[in-house]
C-alpha cells in the first residue's frame, strides 16, 4: 500500500513539474522581447528564487547544510540545470517558444539509452512510449510547408534535452543526492545556477538592468511556478518513480507550452501540431495505464 501511495505521489509530482515548467514561455517570451538579454533574466529568475528558498527553509527549520561531497555533485548538477535553462531560452530567439520547448522532448530517449548502459532496462511498454513522444515531438519541429524550423533552435533545444537528461540520470543514480531532502536539492540548483549566471555576466558588470514593473512581476513568476515548485516535483518524482517515467510525464511541459504559445502568442496551430500533441498525450496515458 506504501508503495502504491509512493507511486501515485511521483506521477503526480512530475505531472505537476512538467506543467509548471512548460510556463516559462509565458514569464519569459514578454521580458526577451523588451530587450533583457537571457543571461540577465536568468541570474535574475534564480537569484529571487534562491533568496525565496533560503527564507522559507530558514523559517520552516528545513536541512540547508550539505557535506563537501555532495556540495560537489550538486555543483555538477546545479551546472547542468542552468544550462538547461540558457540554451532553451536562446532558443526561443529563432523558434516559436512552444515548439521550442516541445522539441526538448528528444530528451526522453536518451534517458531510456544511458538508463540501459547503466543496467536498468525499461520495459517495452516505456520504450512505447518514448517512441511515441518523441515522434511527437519531431512532428512538432516541421514547418508546414516542408523542412525543419530554424537548425539553430533545434540546436540549442537539443542541447537542452541533453543538459536535462544528463541531470535527472545523476539526481536518479547519486546516492549522495538521493540522501538530500528535496527542498534542499533544489535550494542547491538554484544557489549554483546563480553563482554561474553572475560569473558569465563578467561578475555582475554585463547585467542588464529590469525595464519596468511588469518584467519584475514575470521574473517572479518564472521564479516560483517554473522554477522553485518545477524543480521540487521534479526531484520528488525522479526518486518516486525513475529517471525514465518522470521524463516521459514530463512531456506534459510541451502540451503546457503549445497552449501558451497557440492562446497568447497566437503562434500557428497546424495539423503536424495536432498529430504531434496526440502523439504526447498518447504516450504518457500509454506508460501510465500499462504500469504493473
Amino acid at each position: 500500500m506504501e508503495n502504491k501511495s509512493r507511486l501515485s505521489w511521483g506521477y503526480l509530482a512530475g505531472i505537476i513539474s512538467g506543467i509548471t515548467y512548460g510556463m516559462n514561455p509565458l514569464f519569459g517570451v514578454p521580458v526577451i522581447n523588451k530587450g533583457l538579454d537571457v543571461n540577465s533574466l536568468l541570474f535574475y529568475r534564480y537569484g529571487v528564487a534562491t533568496v525565496l528558498m533560503l527564507v522559507f527553509m530558514l523559517l520552516a527549520k528545513k536541512q540547508v547544510r550539505i557535506t563537501w561531497k555532495q556540495f560537489g555533485l550538486m555543483t555538477i548538477v546545479g551546472i547542468l540545470f542552468t544550462a538547461c535553462s540558457l540554451t532553451l531560452f536562446e532558443s526561443y530567439k529563432y523558434i516559436p517558444s512552444g515548439i521550442a520547448t516541445s522539441i526538448l522532448y528528444v530528451y526522453p530517449i536518451m534517458v531510456a539509452l544511458i538508463m540501459v548502459f547503466l543496467g536498468q532496462k525499461p520495459s517495452w511498454q516505456t520504450w512505447i512510449s518514448i517512441f511515441a513522444g518523441v515522434a511527437g515531438a519531431v512532428l512538432l519541429s516541421l514547418k508546414g510547408e516542408g523542412g525543419f524550423i530554424d537548425w539553430r533552435g533545434i540546436a540549442l533545444v537539443v542541447a537542452s534535452g541533453l543538459c536535462y537528461t544528463l541531470f535527472i540520470v545523476i539526481v536518479n543514480q547519486s546516492k549522495q543526492i538521493k540522501a538530500l531532502p528535496n527542498l534542499t536539492l533544489t535550494f542547491y540548483c538554484f544557489f549554483i545556477g546563480s553563482v554561474m549566471l553572475f560569473c558569465l555576466s563578467g561578475f555582475g558588470l554585463k547585467l542588464n538592468a529590469v525595464p519596468d514593473t511588469s518584467c519584475w512581476l514575470n521574473i517572479l513568476g518564472l521564479a516560483v511556478l517554473p522554477t522553485t515548485i518545477a524543480t521540487i516535483t521534479l526531484a520528488a518524482a525522479t526518486k518516486s518513480v525513475g529517471a525514465t517515467k518522470t521524463s516521459i510525464l514530463g512531456i506534459l511541459e510541451p502540451l503546457t507550452a503549445i497552449f501558451i504559445g497557440t492562446v497568447v502568442f497566437h503562434e500557428a496551430f497546424t495539423l503536424n501540431v495536432a498529430i504531434g500533441v496526440a502523439l504526447i498525450l498518447f504516450s504518457i496515458l500509454f506508460m501510465i495505464l500499462t504500469e504493473k
